[in-house]
């Protein structure tokens, strides 16, 4: 364990009391053969290069040996950049059972990251929980941090003379042993790793809420990636979305159970097809062959599954089984062109291939990996939805009384529907025509996601050239125009500048002063005709 003394007895004292397999070692000079892991342990993290490279030089040292940073509540980072530091965990603000429970998945290979997390934290409870003892340590560590942030900002003044300096900086050590000594005597956990409230009325209730950042991996196998990554997608897909993007209109234009049960659907046929390649004996052949005909098969499985496959409707006095209608009626083939190839996403989980983002191959159990991954799945399955909604909506079209099961309640309206059909044409037809040829000239691609429980978009720069060259006639000169624009556009700037600097030239030059030789003129006659009065 790497922490400050005081901290790191404490720490020590309170993992081995409630598990005796666990031993700590303290001092460096008493390690024998490998440490089996490396607690790093923060008080404060503000300079990310400088743990960075404290962090290398323990992979130098131990390279076998797992890390586990731990934070604490505080921090000046975010969690991309806590992502970075290249350490096997990152977990911030824990109760001692999750630390412990960390420690075990990291020794077993695992990989876990918890960090911004949001608390259960009541601080009215804090006297009625912990007593006065918990009460002097809150009120004196927020008495000491206060004057310790009065004091960092007087000491960062450039202004401030020698003298000052060397007074605040010694009230700074004062300030800073005080905090320590407070720390062990009352309760050295209480900053870095925050107790659960006890409450009468609920003795489970849990601390830790939530984390913005929360993987946890067992290990690096294939199975236990993707059901981390299946997890992951779930949740975000549990509750009804709000559509920020001004898109997906024929996806919205489903009823609130069927869209949610769409993109629940199309994340479990997916899945199934991941499950199914993975326990393929000879996966590179077979594998080759499905991601040619994964689509119609997987929209047309969608189209079956995510309604009941028993439900019927009358269709010209007939009953009709909706699911065998709507795979029958729908064109299962179209093509997204602004759907990036599904091996993206299949291809790094079976074979566990490096994921390159940002410069860098990093490994597939890599948090960044996963994230990157997860957003590649909610893309396909915001894009594929997009497009079953659309035939959903062809199919209501021809068959009126499929309205009321599928669509929301505005679009029963025939006037209405078709509108909305009119609109979604419209917009595909400007889509293909004028903005995907821009995309693809400045290498861009329009993803998907879902943030805060809101689906956004974002863009992502990427090579695109060879699709480029596939572009018709007509789209071809939308990207011709963009070139010719930023081809003449310095040209046109200069032309425009030199212009403006000529009538400025003409107006100060020329006719202010011609208008100051009139108006000098004009006065000296007033002056003689005034004087000879």
């Amino acid at each position: 364990m790497i922490a400050p003394s005081l901290l790191g007895e404490s720490l020590a004292l309170q993992l081995t009391s409630q598990d005796n397999n666990i031993e700590i070692i303290l001092d460096k000079k008493n390690i024998n053969g490998l440490p089996k892991l490396i607690l790093f342990c923060l008080e404060e993290v503000e300079l990310s290069n400088s743990i960075k490279l404290e962090i290398l030089k323990l992979k130098e040292r131990w390279d076998q040996s797992p890390i586990l940073i731990v934070i604490p509540k505080s921090i000046k980072l975010s969690s991309a950049d806590l992502m970075t530091f290249g350490s096997e965990g990152v977990i911030q603000d824990p109760t001692v059972e999750l630390l412990r429970d960390t420690i075990n998945i990291l020794m077993g290979g695992g990989r876990v990251f918890k960090i911004n997390n949001e608390t259960n934290y009541n601080a009215n409870s804090i006297h009625n929980s912990y007593g006065l003892g918990h009460w002097l340590l809150t009120s004196g560590l927020s008495q000491i941090n206060k004057d310790l942030h009065t004091i960092d900002h007087m000491i960062g003044k450039k202004s401030t003379n020698a003298f000052y300096l060397f007074i605040f900086l010694g009230r700074r050590r004062e300030l800073l042993t005080a905090k320590r000594l407070i720390i062990w005597l009352w309760g050295p956990l209480e900053v870095l790793i925050e107790s659960p409230i006890k409450n009468t009325r609920n003795k489970n209730i849990n601390l830790i809420k939530k984390y913005s950042t929360d993987i946890t991996i067992k290990n690096t196998s294939a199975n236990e990636l993707w059901n981390v990554i299946y997890k992951r997608v779930k949740e975000r897909l549990q509750n009804d979305l709000l559509n920020s993007t001004d898109e997906l209109a024929a996806l919205y234009s489903l009823n609130i159970s069927k869209r949610i049960s769409l993109l629940k659907t199309l994340l479990q046929e997916l899945s199934i097809i991941i499950n199914k390649l993975a326990s393929n004996n000879n996966p590179k052949k077979e594998f080759d062959e499905i991601l040619q005909s994964i689509t119609p098969e997987l929209r047309a499985n969608a189209l079956r599954n995510f309604i009941d496959s028993y439900d019927r409707l009358q269709k010209n006095g007939v009953d009709v089984f909706i699911s065998d209608f709507l795979v029958h009626n729908a064109e299962l083939g179209i093509i997204d062109d602004e759907l990036p190839s599904i091996s993206l996403i299949i291809d790094p989980i079976l074979n566990n291939k490096p994921i390159l983002i940002d410069g860098e191959c990093l490994s597939i159990e890599d948090p960044r990996s996963i994230i990157q991954l997860e957003t590649f799945i909610l893309n396909w399955i915001f894009r594929t939805a997009e497009i079953v909604s659309e035939e959903i909506i062809s199919s209501c079209s021809e068959w009126p009384e499929l309205r009321k099961y599928f669509l929301n309640q505005e679009l029963i309206s025939t006037r209405e529907l078709e509108r909305k059909r009119n609109h979604i044409n419209t917009n595909n037809q400007l889509q293909n025509l004028f903005k995907k040829p821009v995309r693809l000239y400045e290498s861009k691609r329009l993803y998907y996601t879902v943030k805060n429980n809101k689906i956004e978009k974002i863009i992502i720069l990427e090579p695109r050239d060879d699709e480029l060259k596939k572009l018709d006639w007509t789209q071809r000169q939308i990207a011709f125009l963009i070139e010719l624009r930023d081809a003449l556009a310095p040209q046109v700037q200069a032309i425009i500048q030199y212009l403006g600097d000529l009538i400025v030239l003409i107006l100060t030059k020329v006719v202010g002063r011609s208008i100051g030789l009139i108006g000098r003129g004009i006065a000296q006659g007033m002056g003689r005709n005034l004087s000879k009065g």
